[in-house]
C-alpha cells in the first residue's frame, strides 16, 4: 500500500502541475507556442528552433499531460491485484486517467479556436475536478475504504458540503475573472468581455463566505469533532494566503508571478476543501497509517 500511496501523491501533484503549467503557458503568452494540435505545427510533432521559448513552454505542458497518462497506467498496474478488495482506489484511478485524453482534446480545441476565453475556461474545469478527485484518492490510501458508521455531529457535515460548494463557486468566478484579465495567453486572443472590476468583486464575495464558513466550522470542530480540525486549519491558512495574493495582485496590476502563485494556491484550496468534507465521514484507518502524514489521516 505504501507504493500506491506514493503514486497517489504523485498523481495529485501531477494534476496540480497541469493547472500550474497551463497557467504558465497563458502568463508567458505561449498559448499558441504550438500552432496546431495534435502536432506542435502542421509539419512537426515537437517545437522547432524557430518557435523559440513559447514553443518550448507550450510543448512542456503537453508533455506533462503525456506523463500524467503514463502515471495513471503505472498506478493501474499497481492496483490490478487490489481491484477486488479496493475497487474504490481502482476506479478513482481509472477516472483520473480518463480525464487526460478529455483534456487533450479540449486543449486541441483551445488551440484551434485561437484561445477563445470561453473554451479556455472549459479546458480548465476538468483539471480542477481532477485535483479534487486526486485529493480524495490520496486520502483513501490511508484507510481501508470502509466507513466506521460514524460521522461528524451536526452541523459539521453540512458545513463541510458548504465549504466544497463555495470552493466550486470561487473557482468558477476565478475562471471568469481570469478570462476578463490581461493575461490572454497570446497577443491575438480575445477576452471574454466581462467588466474586470465587477467580476473581480463577484469573485471576492464567495471567497469571504468561504473564509467565514471555514472559521465557523473550525470553532465547532475544536469542541465536537477533532478529526476535522487539522484539515480546517490547513484550509484556512491556504484561504488567507490566497486572499492576500489575490488582493495584492489586483492592486499591483496583476503581475504574472503573483498569478502563478495564485494558481498553486487554487489547487491547494480544492484539495484542502475535499479533505475537510471527507474528514466528516471517517473510515477505518489502514494498518500502516501510523507512518503516514498526520493531516490526511
Amino acid at each position: 500500500m505504501n507504493r500506491i500511496r506514493i503514486a497517489a501523491w504523485a498523481m495529485l501533484i501531477a494534476q496540480a502541475g497541469i493547472i500550474f503549467t497551463g497557467g504558465i503557458v497563458r502568463l508567458t503568452g505561449s498559448g499558441l507556442g504550438c500552432s496546431d494540435w495534435p502536432k506542435c505545427t502542421p509539419d512537426s510533432l515537437v517545437p522547432t528552433k524557430e518557435m523559440g521559448f513559447h514553443g518550448i513552454i507550450e510543448f512542456g505542458n503537453r508533455t506533462l499531460a503525456v506523463a500524467l497518462a503514463l502515471l495513471g497506467v503505472a498506478i493501474l498496474i499497481l492496483l490490478w491485484k487490489h481491484r477486488k478488495d479496493r475497487p474504490d482506489l481502482f476506479w478513482l484511478n481509472i477516472a483520473l486517467t480518463a480525464i487526460v485524453p478529455i483534456q487533450a482534446v479540449m486543449g486541441g480545441i483551445t488551440v484551434w479556436t485561437k484561445l477563445n476565453p470561453w473554451v479556455v475556461a472549459g479546458h480548465f474545469v476538468p483539471s480542477a475536478i481532477a485535483v479534487g478527485v486526486a485529493a480524495y484518492f490520496v486520502r483513501r490510501t490511508y484507510d481501508t475504504g470502509v466507513r466506521t458508521g460514524e460521522k461528524a455531529p451536526s452541523p459539521l457535515p453540512a458545513l463541510g458540503w458548504a465549504i466544497l460548494i463555495l470552493t466550486a463557486v470561487v473557482v468558477f468566478f476565478g475562471v471568469l475573472t481570469t478570462g476578463a484579465g490581461p493575461h490572454s495567453g497570446s497577443t491575438i486572443s480575445t477576452r471574454n468581455g466581462l467588466d474586470n472590476v465587477w467580476i473581480t468583486r463577484f469573485h471576492a464575495f464567495p471567497v469571504w463566505l468561504l473564509v467565514i464558513t471555514t472559521i465557523a466550522a473550525l470553532v465547532y470542530a475544536r469542541k465536537r469533532w477533532t478529526p476535522m480540525v487539522a484539515p480546517l486549519v490547513v484550509l484556512l491558512i491556504v484561504e488567507l494566503a490566497q486572499g492576500l495574493i489575490g488582493y495584492v495582485q489586483y492592486f499591483t496590476g496583476v503581475p504574472w508571478v503573483l498569478v502563478a502563485f495564485h494558481m498553486i494556491g487554487l489547487s491547494a484550496t480544492i484539495a484542502a476543501s475535499v479533505a475537510v468534507l471527507d474528514s466528516a465521514y471517517p473510515r477505518r484507518v489502514h494498518v500502516d497509517a501510523d507512518r503516514s502524514v498526520p493531516v490526511v489521516r
